[in-house]
């Protein structure tokens, strides 16, 4: 096989791992490598070691590692084969064209562009679009705003849409998929979901849109019936509990200004970015959630809330500490005059009051303990017994179990309570605690189970270390070993991934099974440590021959058991068992072939079981257990 027949080898080639690096933090040449600042976490002295001859990169510190398509991965947040386009694109080399899968996603990202330009032609041009032209008019959204966020009008026709769709020759049910029409089955019809609403597209990250949200009319007939704002459903481009409105317009600003300001309404983000507050973008409808923070983390090391002086603004705090005590993020709260809102606020105030507000933001546990801890207001005992408790309780919801940043800031946060309220610190640890117990007991096996972090066992992740960097043994490791023998789930995967490369006649490589894992895009980073590991060997036939005979007793092992155990049941005036003994002879003899080659072993420094844990999909998150 060609180097020209091997995509991902070629594209590796065209992209030097430092050059790539180099175009993201600033590298500085230490002997035979380069150093530099970590991006992966707050690192404040050199900890990211790139080797221009091995093509890899490790961080000492936070332990990640991996070739140029994972750091892209990594710093870019993409899948693998995401990755690989955006380095075949630098580098100017044509990929093959993508799966049945990836065809059909694109030809959903192009209906999403179809109709987005549907919608905003019809608000620009058509008569009946007036009503939403002088709304937003009212809103204090200028022709500029609606020209860069493309906002559209979609008429009160009841098939307006359908009847475009039909026109251009687009499938409807793939319409229906994207949430832009739904079907009338029993009368065999089909209408559109957003009608006599103001358009408002939802981009992810990359600027493709994968969904909208649409106001609908106050002086529309619907009004008083239908929800006032309607989002897409869930799709295959789309999640609203995973997407931000303005994020993809945001990113740049959000490096400037150190922290991205997270609204409540599309208004708000447009009435932000039209007078120049960029580093804004706001949910869609659901409060901040972890799969929010997991996407922001990627861009923004700080993340200020802005809530209204309302109840609900409240609400939003305490969900929001739930998330400061579960996630590595710096969270802040920015608390609005009553009455206004954003967008409001912005119109009355200007820019500059907006943004002195972001940046007076308060630490959510300040904002909280000034919310509840009001010694003026708590004349009695119970009073305070009970503001204490309802702070405490939410520690209570964010899990025991964190990472070892969070865990100190649990530990501020309880020394700041027990200065402020005069309690001592050990009585609040015993609360806490009891409120863990009372959570967990219910399903103390399964929650134990979630976090756990299960091991691979070291036999299993050396067969497929040698496999990656050894796969003329696919053939003889196949007649011994299958897939359902392995224990581990991520590595039966990638066995699985292995024997089908194989029996398909392509070339097996590292790079090419990742390929095939891009859904677990954890475990496919982890198989660079197993291939880089088992490289590394000495004495990589005689390792081979010890893992063989390892799997070898290990499969003979119940077969011996269980004549052991027919044998131990013979009547021992009863005939002799021949047969048996012979069979159990033959199994020691393979048994003690195995034991007398124990002297071959993986040199300690070069043992892939020191890779650690493998990814799990049975684990809580589904790539890292």
């Amino acid at each position: 096989m060609t180097l020209a027949d091997d995509p991902v080898a070629l594209v590796k080639q065209a992209n030097d791992i430092v050059d790539v690096i180099g175009e993201y933090i600033n590298l500085t040449r230490k002997g035979r490598t380069y150093k530099g600042l970590c991006p992966f976490h707050d690192d404040h002295n050199p900890s990211l070691d790139v080797d221009p001859a091995r093509q890899r990169f490790r961080c000492w510190a936070c332990g990640k590692f991996g070739d140029v398509i994972t750091f892209v991965q990594e710093y870019e947040r993409l899948d693998f084969r995401g990755a690989l386009e955006l380095l075949a694109r630098r580098a100017r080399i044509p990929l093959p064209s993508r799966s049945s899968d990836n065809s059909l996603k694109l030809q959903l990202f192009d209906i999403m562009k179809w109709a987005e330009e549907q919608y905003h032609s019809h608000l620009k041009h058509a008569r009946e679009a007036e009503r939403a032209r002088q709304y937003l008019r009212q809103r204090g959204i200028q022709d500029k705003t609606v020209d860069d966020f493309v906002l559209g009008f979609a008429p009160p026709d009841r098939d307006w849409l359908v009847r475009k769709a039909r026109a251009k020759g687009y499938p409807l049910d793939l319409l229906e998929q994207l949430g832009l029409v739904a079907a009338n089955r029993e009368k065999g019809s089909w209408y559109d979901r957003f009608r006599d609403r103001v358009i408002f597209p939802i981009r992810d990250v990359k600027g493709r849109t994968v969904a909208f949200g649409g106001r609908i009319l106050p002086d529309s007939p619907s009004a008083n019936e239908a929800p006032k704002y309607y989002n897409s459903t869930d799709t295959p481009l789309f999640s609203k509990s995973e997407h931000l409105f303005g994020l993809d317009r945001a990113r740049d600003a959000i490096h400037d200004k150190g922290f991205l300001a997270i609204v409540e309404g599309y208004t708000d983000v447009l009435m932000a970015h039209q007078l120049g507050v960029l580093h804004v973008a706001a949910t869609l409808g659901t409060a901040l959630n972890s799969r929010h923070l997991r996407l922001l983390r990627r861009y923004a090391p700080r993340v200020v809330l802005v809530f209204d002086a309302d109840a609900g603004g409240r609400r939003g705090v305490d969900q929001a500490l739930e998330l400061f005590f579960s996630h590595e993020i710096d969270l802040h709260i920015a608390c609005l005059p009553e009455g206004l809102d954003p967008c409001d606020f912005l119109l009355k105030q200007g820019a500059q009051a907006f943004e002195q507000m972001l940046q007076q933001a308060e630490d959510a546990l300040d904002c909280k303990l000034k919310q509840v801890w009001q010694p003026e207001r708590l004349t009695t005992l119970e009073q305070k017994r009970q503001a204490v408790e309802g702070i405490l309780q939410v520690l209570a919801a964010a899990p025991p179990l964190v990472g070892q940043s969070v865990a100190l800031r649990r530990e501020l946060f309880i020394g700041r309570l027990a200065a402020r309220t005069g309690i001592r610190e050990e009585a609040l640890w015993s609360w806490l605690a009891d409120a863990w117990r009372r959570r967990t007991r219910p399903s103390a096996q399964k929650t134990a189970a979630a976090v756990s972090r299960r091991p691979a066992p070291r036999l299993e992740k050396e067969l497929i270390a040698l496999l990656l960097v050894e796969p003329d043994r696919i053939a003889e490791a196949r007649q011994l070993i299958q897939p359902d023998d392995l224990s581990h789930p991520g590595l039966r995967r990638v066995l699985q991934e292995l024997y089908a490369l194989y029996d398909r006649g392509e070339t097996v490589t590292t790079d090419s099974v990742r390929t095939r894992l891009a859904d677990r895009p954890a475990l496919a980073d982890a198989l660079l440590r197993l291939e880089a590991l088992a490289q590394a060997h000495p004495r990589r036939g005689e390792w081979w021959q010890q893992v063989h005979d390892a799997w070898v007793e290990r499969k003979t092992r119940p077969h011996r058991q269980d004549i052991k155990e027919r044998l131990g049941a013979v009547p021992a005036s009863g005939p002799v068992p021949v047969e048996l003994l012979r069979r159990l002879q033959n199994l020691a003899r393979g048994k003690s072939s195995v034991a007398s080659r124990r002297d071959v072993q993986p040199t300690s420094g070069n043992d892939p079981s020191s890779a650690g844990p493998l990814p799990d999909k049975e684990s809580a998150d589904g790539e890292t257990g």
